[in-house]
């Protein structure tokens, strides 16, 4: 009798325990439903991380504990770029995303999951706002990222006059001759990215190289290396970035307009191969019997582990016709202390420079134009033409972001009435939840029109400075022939 009784208490745990297991599966399971609003979902705004969360925010992690790492709807321009992408929409294209053929309702690829995942949300939360960033949250524009931040980064790069003072041309000084070849390399490496005069400084060098390069086209044949322009400035990048050297404008004739696309495509990113790159230009030009010049532009030491002195003695070594001169621009004193030796290791000049102006003026230094070129340079403002494709780039990149907040608007738009379609909302949700659709997409458009009228007012004050340097430098001149 007693083996029967132990035989039941083992038999009631042992079912005790496949109930428990059935429990456990069960909460799995809803676990698992919820799981892509937890995963995708974060109604917090990033400027009140250190506020009082507001009522939806309370009831939103009340509800399905949402994570509050990322903001779903943008108060500035700079979180715009980092929206999250919707659930649904991300994959989604440009051409998608801003087409002009959108209509007003969720697209029939994603409809079927949509309304599956948010139907057992609905039943269990009502209020408007937190269905409103559910919402963001599945069907969210997927290219605010790349159609917003090319207007947030983007400032003119107008050619900056080469206007030499008359005591470096007439001063009785060694004048520096132009090169059969002026091969110029260009640090496109990630500290590029830091701001200066309200630019970023990579802006700010391609700026004066490729006024730089107009300049010596005249006479020489020019070639443009880039280096760090490859990968990221993380470790995992470093021998992608540090490999990835290339000659973007090949040696020869200079063409405006081709030496202009090439260099727009030259974005700063990763290490600074520089050693790298002085190697890269005398290997691929050793049999190159004219004289070659090198022209370095950078911010910065090596970081990929080469030797750049060593380099440059080699490139003078084979060259010995030829020079190495550097533009340190805006280093600090370690690595302008390497760049002077590099400069003095390629029988070249170190010049240092903080600003646009300064970079300009430096250039003026290592090769000095004749006066028939300071005649040409004279009339090259950037009126006209330049000044309307200026303008005309903005206005792209405006046109294009509000295509987008329109395709996003209609979607979500669409999915309001799809809900109330299928009964999962009422009339007094639908009413407050289209008002928060319309709000959030009027202060988007809002957002940009500021930002593009901010770039706006960049170009035409661009314009203007140069404009009035050019025309300042012309008088002073003047005045100067009429004293001699």
């Amino acid at each position: 009798m007693k083996r029967y009784f132990l035989a039941f208490i083992l038999i009631s745990i042992i079912i005790s325990g496949c109930a428990s297991k059935e429990v456990k599966s069960k909460k799995e399971i809803d676990t698992a439903k919820q799981t892509p609003v937890q995963e995708t979902i974060s109604v917090e705004k990033k400027e009140m991380e250190e506020s009082e969360p507001s009522l939806a925010q309370e009831k939103a992690t009340e509800a399905i504990e949402l994570p509050s790492s990322e903001s779903l709807i943008a108060m500035s321009v700079e979180e715009m770029i980092d929206l999250p992408v919707g659930r649904l929409t991300k994959d989604f294209t440009v051409e998608q995303e801003t087409s002009m053929w959108a209509s007003r309702e969720v697209p029939a690829q994603i409809r079927s999951e949509f309304l599956e995942e948010i139907g057992s949300f609905l039943q269990n939360e009502k209020d408007p706002q937190v269905i409103h960033e559910v919402l963001i949250a599945y069907l969210g524009g997927s290219q605010y990222k790349n159609l917003v931040e090319p207007l947030f980064t983007y400032s003119p790069t107008f050619k900056e006059p080469l206007l030499p003072e008359p005591y470096e041309v007439n001063d009785g000084g060694t004048k520096e001759e132009a090169p059969t070849n002026a091969i110029i390399l260009l640090d496109a490496s990630s500290s590029m990215l830091l701001p200066t005069e309200g630019r970023l400084k990579m802006d700010v060098a391609k700026s004066a190289v490729s006024s730089f390069a107009q300049t010596m086209g005249q006479k020489s044949d020019v070639s443009l290396y880039a280096y760090g322009h490859k990968g990221t400035q993380e470790d995992r990048d470093k021998e992608l970035s540090c490999t990835g050297i290339e000659e973007v404008y090949p040696l020869g004739k200079y063409n405006d307009d081709a030496f202009e696309k090439t260099l727009d495509k030259v974005f700063a990113k990763g290490w600074t191969p520089l050693a790298g790159a002085i190697a890269a230009a005398r290997k691929d030009h050793e049999a190159t019997n004219e004289d070659i010049t090198l022209y370095i532009v950078s911010d910065g030491e090596e970081t990929c582990g080469g030797d750049p002195v060593a380099e440059a003695k080699k490139f003078a070594q084979e060259h010995p016709v030829g020079k190495v001169n550097v533009i340190g621009f805006q280093v600090d004193n370690k690595a302008e202390s390497q760049l002077k030796a590099v400069a003095k290791a390629g029988n070249g000049s170190y010049l240092s420079a903080n600003t646009l102006e300064e970079m300009t003026g430096q250039m003026t230094k290592i090769w000095l134009p004749s006066d028939l070129d300071l005649v040409s340079l004279i009339y090259q403002k950037p009126i006209g033409w330049p000044h309307t494709m200026a303008r005309d780039k903005v206005h792209k990149y405006h046109e294009k972001i509000k295509d987008a907040i329109r395709v996003e608007n209609l979607r979500i738009s669409g999915a309001v009435a799809l809900l109330k379609k299928e009964e999962l909302i009422d009339e007094q949700q639908q009413a407050e939840l289209e008002t928060l659709v319309e709000e959030k997409a009027k202060d988007y458009t809002n957002l940009i029109e500021e930002q593009a009228d901010e770039k706006l007012d960049l170009v035409d004050s661009e314009v203007d400075r140069i404009v009035e340097k050019i025309d300042s430098y012309q008088k002073r001149m003047d005045e100067l022939k009429k004293k001699q």
